[in-house]
């Protein structure tokens, strides 16, 4: 067996215990002779004592997080046999270490969201001692997955939520839906004060239908992730809605933010994200994400983050509300972290609108306090008619705006330039293409500074209803404009 050699640092404890286990039937004697430390000889080695005690979850200055997984020294072994699989589909494990031969007492991996893991290690034998190795591993299921309350199939989402959401906690609760089956959403789903996620499966999203008065009522944090969305009969409001009736647990002045400084606004912050992570959504009539109308005689909302990761979204839309509106915020209204990755956002229908509105233009440190600056980034992302006949953004005070804006496709987009060009903006930008195609849009000379003008040239079809049942729902984005194919521009999934 070839071996990858993994040298890792680290000293295991002196007050470890030994672990060994001897075997006549394998030939070893009776006479095994045991010293301290290395003394061990003639033995059969037992694989190291491994519990999920012996995991440790390591997170980087940039967010990300690795397991660091430790055991007890096995005395007289050769060294150590590690393998850690995904295994989220049990019948096609994923590797993500194989065979790595560990000269230490630990080693790490990355960790990954809703992820299941399977981690064995072995105990390697030693020739110059005439020990054997272990003859199985260790083995260890981790699971990144926050504990979840099933929603069984056939019952109403809202409904359910109402009858097991805990009536005042603010804790991480989460949700799960049973892969491949179709939930109705058709009233408020009142997720309350609980930072909450709803999830479904990675290898089998469930189908949500939204109805009615379907919304997903929210205030302290919501992640939608693994699902499908059929909008086609939505209401014209949002997908998820900041609820209006707005807790005073998340005043400015309740979270301390308020006393930092004289000019903090009276208002409220959704201080965890506001995500939808590997979700499709069909035909949205209105907006995404937006805040409801505040209480009589209070401010507005303020976001910590949003994100929105892996997703096609489908706009069919149906009034001029952006995709993301503050709009009903008019005196206090702010995004701190706006990301924007790997995902394609496209529409079918021609209405006036922006993606992005504020209520109010107000500074950051107004909202989020002294220092406080806004990150937008928006990363290998695809924009098709989103949308041609507004700003991108609007009522944004671009003081303390940072716009990361890289490898994106900008296809009949209005007025980039009053999102990321006014004063006040830093900019990063590169690898970005922009074009118009239509006679409702103008393209400002500022955009060409952060992009080249070209037209993408998708194979198409492009103007389709997103197909629910088609990994990649009946439409192509892939271009096949040479600056696009060589630099990878756009969302990656059309390059798969």
């Amino acid at each position: 067996m070839n071996y990858r050699i993994k040298w890792l640092n680290g000293i295991c404890c002196a007050t470890l215990m030994l672990s060994l286990v001897t075997s006549c039937a394998d030939g070893v004697d009776d006479n095994e002779r045991f010293s301290p430390g290395a003394g061990v000889t003639n033995a059969q080695l037992a694989a190291p004592k491994l519990d999920l005690d012996n995991f440790k979850v390591q997170t980087a200055g940039d967010g990300s997080q690795s397991v660091d997984v430790s055991w007890p020294v096995v005395f007289g072994a050769g060294g150590y046999l590690a393998n850690v699989n995904i295994v989220n589909d049990p019948e096609n494990p994923i590797a993500v270490v194989k065979d790595s031969v560990i000269d230490g007492c630990h080693f790490s991996f990355k960790r990954e969201l809703d992820t299941k893991y399977e981690v064995s290690v072995g105990t390697l034998g030693n020739e110059k001692l005439n020990n054997k190795a272990s003859v199985t591993p260790s083995v260890v299921a981790y699971s990144t997955m926050l504990p979840a309350t099933t929603i069984p199939a056939g019952i109403e989402i809202s409904q359910f939520i109402a009858e097991n959401l805990p009536a005042n906690s603010t804790d991480e609760i989460a949700f799960e839906l049973i892969g491949g089956e179709t939930y109705q959403l058709s009233g408020k789903a009142d997720l309350r004060v609980a930072n909450v996620t709803i999830r479904g499966d990675r290898y089998n999203r469930p189908l949500v239908v939204v109805s009615n008065e379907g919304t997903f009522l929210n205030q302290n944090g919501l992640v939608l992730r693994y699902i499908n969305f059929d909008m086609t009969e939505a209401p014209l409001t949002s997908l998820i809605t900041i609820n209006g009736d707005a807790d005073a647990r998340f005043s400015t002045e309740a979270l301390g933010i308020k006393a930092m400084a004289d000019n903090v606004k009276d208002g409220y912050i959704v201080m965890n994200p506001v995500s939808l992570e590997s979700c499709n959504l069909r035909n949205v009539p209105s907006s995404i994400i937006a805040t409801g109308a505040v209480n009589e005689g209070t401010s507005g909302w303020a976001f910590k983050n949003i994100r929105i990761d892996n997703c096609v979204v489908q706009f069919n839309k149906a009034n001029s509300k952006p995709a993301i509106s503050l709009e009903d915020n008019w005196g206090f209204a702010g995004i701190e972290r706006m990301t924007l990755t790997n995902s394609t956002f496209y529409n079918l229908a021609d209405f006036k609108c922006r993606f992005l509105r504020y209520g109010v233009r107000m500074q950051p440190e107004r909202a989020f306090g002294p220092g406080a600056t806004t990150q937008h980034s928006l990363t290998y992302c695809t924009f098709y008619k989103t949308f041609t006949g507004d700003q991108f953004a609007n009522n944004m005070d671009n003081s303390g705006l940072v716009a990361t804006i890289n490898h994106c496709i900008f296809y009949d987009i209005n007025r980039l330039d009053q999102y990321c060009f006014r004063s006040g903006t830093s900019q990063v930008s590169s690898d970005n293409v922009s074009w118009l195609a239509g006679d409702e849009a103008s393209l400002h000379n500022n955009v060409l500074k952060m992009s080249t003008e070209v037209d993408p040239n998708f194979a198409g079809p492009t103007t389709e209803m997103f197909n629910l049942d088609d990994p990649k729902g009946g439409v192509n984005f892939r271009p096949q404009a040479a600056i696009c194919i060589d630099n990878k521009i756009g969302d990656p999934r059309w390059f798969e």
